[in-house]
């Protein structure tokens, strides 16, 4: 009986010791529950050498495991222009980092004052742009280009300006370029000092330069009548312009599509806006001529009856939200002469004077 007592106590000894010493499952930190192996990416290498691309597999003990993760997290840094790395590192997802270029999308548009056409002396000419930007440039002939550093550009003969443009966010201007055109002549020996001498293939006249009330810097009228256009421009010794000679003065001796040029720019003049800009405020909506704000701010009348309705009066060229629709050749008849109408304002013309007269 006590010898079977005492076998049973030593089998029962020997089974709890075998227990005892079981091995736990691979890779664990506790019995039955498996801990995965940690795979991290590589830290930056701040010696300049290029950095091991092999992953490294690790298998961590339960007291590690919260640093491997902390390792983990450490390297997987997104590199922006920019943006510190430091800030990277935060994992908030509320407040996501973003890439400024990302929202930018927009090239620069850059631009010389004056801008080219017709000039009665030499002119300086500075460049600039909508937004921070590297304008290079070159003159016609020089297959050289040097970066626009703010100085004047001196243009004391006919001449060509190139230029192209590019932001910090890579993005670039198509290149274009600026024809002048030095004439020395007294325009004051044919027209008041307020208005632009046009003279083409026999064709001479006066033109104010910008819209009524023809003052660079002040709003330019809108809300008229044609009979009030005209009455205005007889007021001050002129008369409203017809549209032939509103044509010419803006599409110049070339036949220009828009006062600047072929091409049609949205950026040049006021024609994607909420409203009229001041009078030579969009200091490239220059013509060939010294004459601005043809392609858009304001319609203008004209005092040419419509040949589609003669009831009507010709207006000539479009106003701040016509887009390409701008043009020199532009023109609309529909508008009710007695009526006001809010984006047609006008310009005055004048017949030339002979010189020394």
């Amino acid at each position: 009986m006590i010898a079977a007592l005492l076998l049973a106590v030593l089998l029962l000894l020997i089974w709890l010791i075998g227990r005892h010493r079981r091995p736990l499952s691979p890779g664990s930190g506790r019995a039955g529950h498996a801990v995965p192996a940690v795979v991290t990416a590589p830290r930056a290498d701040t010696t300049g050498r290029a950095p091991d691309t092999a992953l490294h597999v690790r298998k961590p003990t339960a007291a590690k495991t919260t640093a491997a993760r902390r390792i983990a997290a450490d390297t997987a840094v997104v590199r922006r222009d920019s943006i510190d790395d430091t800030s990277a590192r935060t994992a908030d997802t509320s407040r996501p980092a973003t890439d400024p270029c990302a929202r930018d999308t927009t090239p620069p548009w850059a631009y010389l004052d004056p801008a080219g056409g017709l000039h009665r002396s030499p002119v300086s000419a500075v460049f600039s742009a909508t937004k921070p930007c590297r304008i290079d440039w070159r003159r016609g002939g020089q297959p050289s280009w040097r970066t626009y550093a703010g100085e004047e550009i001196r243009i004391a003969a006919s001449d060509t300006i190139f230029f192209r443009a590019i932001d910090s966010c890579g993005r670039r201007m198509t290149e274009r370029f600026e024809a002048y055109s030095i004439t020395p002549l007294e325009p004051s020996a044919h027209c008041p000092a307020d208005m632009e001498y046009i003279t083409i293939s026999g064709t001479a006249y006066c033109i104010d330069r910008y819209e009524w009330p023809d003052v660079k810097g002040r709003a330019p009228m809108p809300y008229v009548s044609v009979y009030q256009a005209m009455d205005s421009c007889f007021a001050k010794g002129k008369r409203l312009c017809s549209s032939d000679e509103w044509m010419l003065a803006c599409a110049g001796p070339y036949s220009w599509r828009y006062t600047y040029g072929q091409t049609y720019e949205p950026r040049a003049c006021v024609t994607h806006d909420t409203a009229a800009r001041p009078s030579g405020s969009a200091r490239e909506c220059r013509g060939y001529f010294d004459v601005y704000d043809m392609s858009g701010n304001l319609a203008e009348w004209t005092n040419t009856r419509s040949l589609k309705n003669h009831n009507y009066y010709t207006v000539m060229g479009g106003f701040w939200e016509s887009g390409a629709e701008s043009g020199c050749g532009d023109s609309r008849y529909s508008y009710y002469p007695q009526n006001r109408h809010n984006p047609v304002g006008f310009r005055c013309c004048k017949d030339a004077a002979a010189a020394g007269k």
